[in-house]
């Protein structure tokens, strides 16, 4: 906790700060900016269920040497997070996970034989996308992140966890099979951030939005700073009954609705 504390004390000015004392137990949260600076909650660094966040390993490695065919596939397998998809490129890749955990010096991911089996830390996934971000071949994982659909295609909605901090532009989504595992990876202005949570997707944008310290409105609260200038006063006083700020959004909502 201490290191973890020292680390954040460091941090110079970005367009976001945490507090990772504040993480609860349930949830590993780590940030990672530009600049190479990372702040960890306390356990950031323990292996957990990766869930669809271990797409972006994979996807990672088709897109750089996978056939042409397959790398079509990642954008919507991102956008998606398309288990079908992710199943036939890993059995027809299996090497494709465990030299991404090499390439980038994952120490705390382990690929067990099928991507739904991996593990890793939110420390791994906050740097490894980091480490992408500005890669040209890797923009169609930040493309299927950053218009990551409001259902995937097992029908799970993808509007929770990080994508809800003001500022994201991306996020990755992931769920264990019964649902009592979320985690999400998003890309910031100048940051990375994950979010692994043994709870709900709403348990998971709890602890995400508890996290951070800055004046950062959530993605509710800018939707309902844009509906207003667009209603009446009568109108927007009915928008705070309806719609509270912890209320999940997804980000292309907010996107969606022109300024004033």
């Amino acid at each position: 906790m201490a290191a973890a504390l020292m680390v954040a004390t460091a941090v110079p000015a970005h367009a976001l700060t945490i507090a990772p004392d504040s993480v609860p137990q349930r949830s590993e949260m780590a940030v990672v900016y530009d600049d190479g600076t990372e702040v960890d909650s306390a356990n950031a660094h323990q292996p957990r269920e990766a869930m669809s966040l271990a797409k972006l390993y994979l996807g990672h490695w088709v897109l750089h040497h996978g056939a042409p065919e397959d790398q079509a596939l990642v954008e919507n397998m991102i956008r998606f997070s398309d288990d079908g998809v992710a199943t036939t490129r890993d059995r027809k890749y299996p090497q494709a996970i465990p030299e991404t955990i090499s390439a980038f010096g994952l120490g705390e991911t382990s690929y067990n034989g099928y991507w739904g089996d991996t593990t890793t830390s939110v420390s791994d996934v906050a740097r490894f996308l980091q480490a992408i971000r500005n890669d040209a071949a890797s923009q169609p994982i930040i493309n299927g992140m950053s218009t990551a659909h409001p259902l995937a295609a097992d029908g799970y909605v993808q509007n929770y966890g990080t994508s809800q901090i003001k500022g994201v532009q991306g996020t990755k989504y992931g769920w264990s099979d019964d649902r009592s595992v979320n985690g999400t990876a998003s890309i910031g202005p100048d940051y990375t951030i994950a979010i692994i949570t043994f709870g709900t997707a709403a348990d998971a944008t709890s602890d995400a939005l508890g996290a951070v310290t800055d004046d950062s409105q959530t993605a509710a609260s800018q939707l309902k700073d844009k509906l207003r200038c667009h209603m009446d006063q009568g109108s927007s006083s009915v928008l705070d009954q309806v719609l509270n700020d912890q209320t999940p959004v997804p980000q292309q909502v907010v996107d969606a609705i022109l300024a004033c």
